[in-house]
């Protein structure tokens, strides 16, 4: 029973590449299909902001603090109060709800899923990225335009700036091959880009 099961997985993915030809990107030095769905979705939108949840948080303690120095120094009501604290308010807010935010900029960028799920294809050539699912094409996303490159244990996530993902998890890839996708594409940021 067990062998007929791994046939049949093994059969399933066999036709799951077959879907997605790298031939017409010419030379390709990494190809990666998997299933896209709302954990590797979620995995994603992780990613994105990575970083400037610290960035908020202390500047919603910094506009809290001036608030309450504000309010110190004179105690009316005027411009200046209403201004931190309107501030102070917006940052608290979005401090707090950060996992949120996230998850609303990704639902409106490349990342955004095709409930419940579907097979997403990525082909890295030397001067491009291919995303393109079952559907069709995602996008092609030129290496010169390339502004981030976010990499931890579960995926490699490269933006492109204009909402424009490319995503590829880590099972996809063998470890070897993850981290030289990894490397490779952080040689391809500009100097001075993180």
């Amino acid at each position: 029973m067990a062998k007929k099961a791994s046939r049949t997985t093994s059969r399933d993915k066999g036709a799951a590449q077959s879907r997605f030809d790298d031939k017409k990107y010419g030379k390709v030095l990494f190809s990666a299909t998997y299933d896209y769905n709302e954990l590797e979705f979620a995995r994603a939108s992780e990613t994105l902001g990575h970083g400037f949840r610290s960035v908020v948080t202390a500047a919603a303690f910094v506009a809290l603090l001036a608030l309450v120095v504000v309010l110190l120094v004179d105690n009316k009501p005027t411009a200046l109060v209403f201004v931190t604290f309107g501030a102070s308010l917006v940052l608290v807010f979005a401090s707090t709800r950060w996992d949120r935010l996230q998850v609303f900029y990704a639902r409106r960028t490349t990342l955004a899923a095709a409930p419940p799920s579907e097979q997403r294809h990525v082909a890295v050539c030397e001067d491009c990225v291919h995303v393109e699912s079952e559907a069709g094409p995602i996008g092609d996303f030129d290496l010169s335009d390339l502004r981030t490159v976010r990499q931890n244990s579960d995926c490699i996530v490269a933006g492109f700036g204009d909402g424009r993902y490319a995503y590829v998890p880590r099972p996809a890839l063998s470890e070897n091959r993850f981290r030289e996708l990894g490397r490779f594409l952080k040689g391809k940021l500009p100097q001075g880009a993180r």
